[in-house]
């Protein structure tokens, strides 16, 4: 009799210890902000023909990744996530990996599509399938403003789309299309607001030497870049200057830069300070608008800007921005004209023509190359006259 307990609680053992080791066996690895994350599910999924772009193709992928344990990632997502306090859009760029593996975008793109829309269900968020006859868009339930970007009313919640560039930004309308979305309750909304970027592996940072002229002489500033961010902010869509200005730059490249910077403005007034700023955001990079370079719209985070040696106003303003605020910590309004952005900062006294907010005084502080060589508070005769809005304040006390 014990012989036979002591047998059964040996192929228990085994059993359990097989199915722990069905999921080490199959295990994805994926490159992931300067670190190697492994998957690990049941068994690989098949897919031996592209899926047709029907509902019951998405039933089908569903219960695949069902069958393969695809859920056993969620929750090694939700790991992640917490371990590098990742904001929402690097999540999705997380999913975008995991799902690749699992189904290859080249080989299935629906079933690629749908690995993403069940992984991101399942993290609590609400996406939404549009299926047509033959392509599959991709939506999320956002409250954030998107432009140039599709987007779409489901049961008077805002839906925003996320592969739309797979399909070469192109819109259009079709008379037939079919909305698979969960039922989940109490999802929450996802959000493009980037307020943290996790530590990127020091290892990986190169120097970047950026020159300038400032005072009739040669500035050289040495900074640490790591052009593997580029790649997670590829399709990042328009947002608002508010959240494009204050997207974070990585703990290297920022430790690298302000130390650079503090080291040159040692000893310079706050007003000298603040104009080397603006001579090194608008003469250390090539000008060039980003429909030329890109395409398309594309607003740059300070640290693409850095990362690109061509930007435009609206990048250039962000990184000034972003400047001004971890050196001086100075209030600052961004100016938005119908095709021109800059800043103004409140100084001590003002200088040039000021522009008046909130009954406070803002020096102009052109950082985007111009015909002429502008100083602090000197703008083109062209702008002068033309209307303007405040996109948005900064005020450190506020």
């Amino acid at each position: 009799m014990r012989y036979f307990i002591k047998i059964l609680i040996i192929s228990f053992l085994f059993l359990s210890t097989s199915k722990e080791n069905s999921y080490a066996n199959y295990k994805y690895p994926v490159d992931f902000w300067g670190d190697t994350v492994y998957f690990s599910i049941k068994h690989p999924i098949s897919v031996p023909q592209p899926f047709l772009f029907e509902d019951g193709s998405v039933a089908e992928i569903q219960q695949k990744l069902v069958d393969a344990g695809a859920l056993e990632i969620v929750a090694q997502i939700k790991e992640i996530i917490v371990r590098k306090e990742l904001c929402d859009w690097l999540v999705y760029q997380l999913i975008r990996k995991a799902s690749n593996q699992l189904i290859a975008k080249n080989t299935d793109y629906l079933g690629y599509t749908v690995t993403k829309w069940f992984l991101l269900k399942n993290l609590d968020f609400d996406p939404a399938l549009i299926l047509t006859k033959d392509r599959v868009l991709l939506y999320i339930k956002s409250n954030d403003v998107v432009y140039n970007t599709p987007f779409r009313m489901i049961n008077n919640d805002q839906f925003i789309c996320l592969n739309y560039h797979d399909y070469g930004y192109e819109s259009r309308l079709e008379p037939e299309e079919t909305i698979i979305k969960g039922i989940k309750k109490n999802t929450q909304p996802f959000t493009f607001k980037i307020t943290h970027l996790p530590k990127l592996n020091e290892q990986q940072y190169v120097d970047k030497d950026l020159t300038f002229e400032y005072g009739n002489q040669k500035e050289h500033i040495n900074i640490k870049l790591n052009s593997s961010l580029k790649n997670y902010f590829t399709n990042y869509p328009v947002t608002d200057y508010f959240n494009q200005f204050n997207i974070p730059l990585s703990n290297e490249t920022k430790h690298s830069l302000i130390s650079a910077i503090k080291d040159r403005v040692k000893g310079m007034t706050t007003k000298q300070g603040v104009e080397y700023i603006m001579y090194f955001t608008r003469y250390a990079f090539l000008f060039e608008k980003d429909t030329d370079v890109f395409g398309r719209e594309k607003r740059l985070s300070p640290e693409e800007t850095l990362l690109y040696s061509k930007s435009d106003c609206e990048d250039r303003s962000a990184l000034f921005y972003s400047l001004i605020k971890d050196i001086y910590n100075l209030p600052m309004i961004v100016l938005a004209y119908p095709d021109h952005v800059t800043v103004a900062v409140k100084l001590e006294k003002p200088i040039g023509r000021p522009i008046k907010y909130e009954n406070e005084l803002y020096t102009i502080c052109e950082p985007t190359p111009q015909s002429v060589d502008l100083r602090l508070g000197e703008q083109l005769n062209v702008l002068q006259s033309k209307s303007f809005e405040i996109a948005f304040a900064y005020h450190p006390n506020k």
